[in-house]
């Protein structure tokens, strides 16, 4: 939802078609001789580490909660599940709807700026999280960390992805994509390790000083680089429209629980998140710099890839707050255990991701995407026919989240690299925008499916509850696989998709 590289625009639609696959003899010719790897200069890794680094800071943020949510709420009297959940939901929510004007306004007053300002402003809500007075509070300053974060998003990449060789490129792109959400994976682990010696402010308010140290560290590896000229009025119509859908989808999904799913209160909010999409969409197409640039999915690779990651997006961010529900109440794990427990994802797709984004760069990347995706699927269904009220951490649940992490890594970071082929250099960031939309969209969607699907969290009678969501989740990360073996082809090489 945002663009994210300096680039020189042209009208969305004049982007050509280019679906076509090459011929037999350029496709034996492609895939015998590969050039040989280019080499990245030092500025450029220091440059990816600072980038990387924000967007840890960002994907810890989205998951570090969420091993306290029992203590947030008895934080705040009166509060109920559903009133925290909002503050979990809202950070997904704010974070897709803004992700794409963030990245234009980027384009527009620079990248660095907007990275920089994104850090000032992701410290501020921070202390505002850690020192807010009442839920509402809360959840408006987590929507605020969430505008934070979309500005730190796009811009971070846009700044680092000029500097890599083309031939290395799927290593950058694939080392940044995974940033993220390892972050989110490692956050409940890191978060228990605070909770165990202090109160659930302080996992938001160690956020604070890592973005002012962040800052400091971009002010003096970073450049800016020079924005494009002639640029059309800013999309404020898509803008709105698309904040609607997803909000008005999440609203329906987690309130319809309480409202009645029949009611005529959740089909008029429905109604209104249908309505806006459809604005949405007929905007987009119309507009001549669209917030998204859907014409790009006119390209076999973009749209299979962003397809595919919106579907396994459902699960990817969302599956991190089911855990830790899951050992803390069922199992009665301690907040501590519960940490260590999951941090054996983020271990295992931290391995996988830094083995196969080099891999890719020499062998590419859909073969191991689709095995990637498929572990994740057979992960997802070890737990849903393994966890029961018996506590057996060893054989009922660590392989499970292990094969998730390592099948995540062997695939989700390389999608977005899948998609950058079938482009131009002038719509990296458009397509990255693209890309990271729909991931926290799709977040934002798998986030109220748990809090509207996972009614009851704790006892032997909530594994229905678990059973359903893990269920839920089963056929979503199931549709990402299959999507995944949509036929895409090779992608054109530079010099024919700018023909």
């Amino acid at each position: 939802m945002r663009r994210q590289i300096p680039v020189v625009l042209s009208k969305v639609s004049d982007i050509p078609l280019a679906e076509e696959s090459p011929t037999v003899s350029d496709t034996r010719a492609q895939s015998s001789i590969r050039a040989p790897l280019e080499p990245v200069s030092p500025r450029a890794w220091r440059a990816l580490s600072v980038a990387s680094l924000a967007t840890v800071l960002v994907g810890f943020n989205s998951t570090a909660t969420n091993i306290a949510l029992d203590d947030i709420q008895a934080g705040f009297i009166g509060a109920t599940a559903a009133d925290i959940g909002w503050g979990v939901a809202g950070f997904f929510i704010g974070t897709a709807a803004f992700l794409p004007l963030a990245g234009r306004l980027a384009d527009r007053i620079g990248r660095k700026r907007i990275f920089q300002l994104g850090l000032l402003a992701f410290a501020l809500s921070a202390i505002f999280s850690a020192t807010a007075g009442t839920v509402i509070t809360l959840n408006l300053s987590r929507v605020l960390q969430a505008f934070a974060g979309a500005a730190i998003l796009p811009a971070s990449l846009a700044l680092v992805l000029p500097l890599f060789p083309e031939s290395r490129r799927t290593t950058a792109v694939g080392l940044w994509s995974a940033a993220g959400p390892l972050g989110a994976g490692v956050a409940p682990g890191v978060a228990a390790l605070i909770l165990a010696n202090a109160g659930w402010r302080i996992v938001y308010l160690v956020s604070a000083p890592v973005a002012l140290l962040m800052f400091w560290a971009g002010q003096r590896l970073l450049k800016e680089l020079p924005t494009p000229p002639d640029q059309q009025k800013l999309d404020l119509v898509g803008a709105a429209a698309g904040t609607l859908a997803i909000g008005a989808a999440v609203t329906a999904i987690m309130q319809g629980r309480i409202w009645g799913y029949t009611s005529a209160l959740t089909a008029l909010v429905a109604a209104v998140g249908v309505l806006s999409f459809v604005v949405f969409i007929s905007n987009s197409f119309r507009h001549p710099e669209p917030l998204l640039n859907l014409h790009l999915l006119r390209r076999r690779g973009v749209m299979v890839a962003n397809l595919v990651n919106f579907l396994v997006g459902i699960t990817s961010q969302s599956i991190w707050i089911v855990w830790p529900l899951f050992m803390k109440n069922v199992w009665n794990f301690s907040t501590l255990e519960v940490g260590m427990g999951v941090t054996l994802g983020p271990i295992a797709a931290g391995f996988s991701t830094l083995t196969f984004s080099r891999l890719a760069d020499r062998i590419g990347s859909v073969g191991l995407c689709r095995l990637g995706t498929a572990l994740q699927v057979v992960a997802v269904a070890w737990h849903f026919t393994q966890l029961d009220a018996e506590v057996n951490f060893w054989s009922a649940f660590a392989p499970g989240i292990m094969l998730y992490g390592f099948g995540w890594g062997m695939s989700i970071p390389l999608l977005n690299g899948v998609a950058l082929e079938w482009v131009e250099e002038k719509y990296y960031g458009e397509t990255n925008g693209l890309f990271s939309t729909l991931r926290y969209a799709a977040a934002a969607i798998g986030t109220a499916a748990v809090f509207a699907l996972l009614t009851v969290t704790s006892g032997v009678e909530a594994l229905p509850y678990y059973d359903q969501i893990l269920g839920f989740f089963l056929v979503a990360s199931t549709s990402g696989a299959l999507a995944m073996w949509i036929k895409i082809g090779k992608a054109p090489g530079r010099e024919r998709l700018a023909n």
